[in-house]
């Protein structure tokens, strides 16, 4: 499981960085939410096609691992073991020259201290407590903020409408909430209102707000926040996973935006929608660091509303997909065996380890150890 989180991390980080320094200029903003979503879901899906290779069949790290070709120092011969005596009596029976001997000691294996295992051995146990206590604490977080949004729909008075070709439902609290609105979906689509936001804004005005909220109805978006959270369960300490939610989370209000201005039809009108929803806001509550990131953003989308860049000509999604595709294909068949063949190594050097300490000895049995390690799995 660790060496399919690992190959994730990696893959997901290159796809990221070819998202940002590629592609990015390059493709029209819905094209470029399907690309990031694509870059998320295929470095989980990608590492689960690439073949296994077999467990405890390549050979052994050379650090501990004596060649039988050049120990010149053997001078007795186990005539009680059952493998040599089973070669002797096959030899007997051939023509060809009993390299009976050979065959015993190369089964030999020679356990030697190793800085870089003993440090990976050491730090394994309380690496995975704190790994999977913050996985735990994510994990509370997310089902609170499910049961939160449950409660609010339970509780919530509700009035069905319909907008755009979608049905849902428009909450309005009791519960103290900022004068702001959003949506979600669970089993319904919801659309949290405050229960003064419609005194405050023209009929005009209030559609414009609901279509933006339909749009990330229809575009599933509280779903894709799901898979993000589910995903913070593993990635919380890789960088790159911030920096895809946060232009995932751009993406989103852009697309969103171009949702309700192609209803409107009127760009202007919509980005004064817009800041008259955060004049609003502002006057209601005070100004804290979440809002002045929200504000770094709205600028943007204004920006983008009042100035429309022009439409260059831009690849498909689907062709940007199957070149990140390739990318992640020819880096997980390069890195998956190198970590599958490290993470034997290192179960077989903690055996031989355990053993050296258990009875001070430095040659073992190969057999015995695949053995042994087999019986583990």
């Amino acid at each position: 499981m660790a060496n399919y989180i690992l190959i994730s991390c990696l893959l997901s980080t290159i796809g990221g960085l070819a998202y940002f320094g590629l592609l990015r200029q390059r493709l029209q903003v819905l094209q470029a939410k399907y690309v990031l979503l694509g870059i998320v879901v295929l470095s989980w899906m990608i590492p689960l096609l690439v073949p296994s290779i077999p467990n405890y069949t390549s050979a052994l790290e050379k650090q501990y691992l004596f060649d039988y070709r050049e120990y010149n120092q053997w001078n007795v011969v186990d005539l009680e073991d059952d493998k040599l005596l089973a070669c002797y009596e096959q030899a007997d029976n051939s023509k060809e020259q009993c390299n009976c001997e050979i065959q015993q000691q190369s089964d030999v294996l020679y356990y030697q201290s190793n800085a870089y295992y003993n440090f990976i051995i050491t730090c394994k146990t309380p690496v995975c407590c704190f790994f999977v206590l913050i996985m735990g604490l994510l994990l509370v977080d997310l089902m609170l903020k499910l049961t939160c949004l449950s409660y609010l729909v339970a509780t919530s008075p509700r009035e069905q409408r319909h907008l755009a070709g979608t049905t849902f439902y428009i909450l309005r609290p009791q519960q103290k909430i900022p004068l702001a609105i959003s949506s979600f979906s669970l089993i319904q689509h919801y659309v949290i209102a405050h229960p003064s936001l419609e005194k405050r804004f023209s009929e005009e005005e209030m559609e414009a707000i609901l279509l933006h909220e339909v749009a990330h109805l229809q575009q599933r978006d509280t779903w894709q926040q799901l898979l993000l959270h589910t995903l913070k369960l593993v990635w919380w300490m890789l960088p790159m996973y911030y920096w895809i939610k946060k232009e995932l989370n751009h993406l989103n209000e852009y697309v969103a935006d171009d949702f309700a201005v192609q209803h409107i039809g009127d760009s202007k009108f919509y980005a004064q929608t817009l800041l008259k929803a955060k004049e609003q806001q502002i006057q209601h509550q005070q100004l804290n660091l979440v809002m002045y990131f929200a504000q770094s953003l709205l600028k943007q989308r204004i920006v983008r509303l009042v100035k429309p860049t022009p439409q260059h000509h831009k690849p498909y999604w689907a062709g940007a997909m199957l070149f990140i595709g390739v990318i992640f294909w020819s880096t997980s068949l390069i890195a998956m065996p190198i970590l599958q063949e490290q993470d034997i190594a290192i179960k077989q050097y903690e055996v031989l380890q355990e053993k050296n300490s258990a009875t001070g000895q430095y040659e073992f049995c190969q057999s015995c150890i695949a053995e042994e390690l087999k019986k583990q799995e």
